[in-house]
């Protein structure tokens, strides 16, 4: 059985320095940094509805994929509450507050159910998504760096170096149980490419948040080349043992 790549750093470390005292600003900067990161929070935190709705549809078939879902709940369970204490330090966010506006909003997985077949369909969009957003985050050291400290750069280096770590994991459950079906993904891939392209009709599922000006035609093609070139490397042994999941 492969075994997941994990990445073990905390949010908490990271910020225990910090203070909101410390990144003031006038009400129109705050409301424009929360604008940029609630969306970046609820999609985070989306990630475990996502896997609640693939135990229910009973979707994770094999002991690979289940060890996948588990590190990968665990990094984006991570990763909200990493962009909750970013909130509260830069974007008058209260953690309360935060988690409550979360759970009351809705979810719905018709937008997606195309790619709820099976296991295989799941972990292509799952691989497809991960190197989307790997590649997202990439995109805002701009406004990370814009925040006042370099702490802030850190976190997003750490967060899209997971990112990549997740899709390269995907990669590798689908090398190593689905090759007979690596043909197919190509046709996954186009379909996904069209996601949600507007926030009013992201339906809270974790993947095709791809609303945006990051999100172009040209960003999409070339996650969508990157995920095809993997997806055809032999698997070597430490990938197996979960010592290398770098995507190229």
């Amino acid at each position: 059985m492969i075994t997941p790549v994990r990445r073990n750093w905390s949010p908490k470390e990271l910020f225990n320095a910090l203070t909101p005292v410390m990144f003031t600003a006038e009400p129109s900067v705050l409301r424009t940094r929360w604008k940029k990161l609630w969306p970046e929070l609820y999609t985070e935190y989306d990630a475990r509805h996502l896997k609640e709705e693939l135990s229910v549809r009973n979707l994770i078939a094999t002991e690979e994929a289940a060890a996948f879902f588990d590190a990968w709940a665990r990094d984006e369970e991570r990763h909200a509450e990493g962009f909750i204490q970013i909130m509260e330090l830069v974007a008058d966010g209260s953690e309360k507050d935060l988690w409550e506006r979360l759970d009351a909003r809705s979810h719905n997985f018709s937008a997606i159910n195309e790619y709820l077949k099976d296991e295989f369909s799941v972990m292509v969009m799952i691989a497809f998504d991960e190197m989307c957003t790997c590649h997202a985050y990439a995109a805002d050291k701009s406004f990370y760096a814009g925040l006042g400290s370099n702490r802030f750069v850190r976190w997003l280096r750490e967060v899209t170096a997971d990112e990549a770590v997740h899709s390269m994991n995907a990669v590798n459950v689908i090398r190593a149980r689905y090759s007979d079906r690596i043909g197919e993904v190509g046709t996954i891939l186009d379909g996904l490419t069209s996601g949600v392209a507007d926030e009013s009709d992201y339906g809270g599922t974790f993947v095709l948040d791809y609303f945006g000006e990051k999100y172009t035609k040209e960003m999409l093609a070339n996650c969508r080349a990157a995920i095809l070139r993997n997806i055809t490397k032999p698997l070597t042994t430490g990938e197996r043992d979960g010592r290398s999941g770098r995507p190229s």
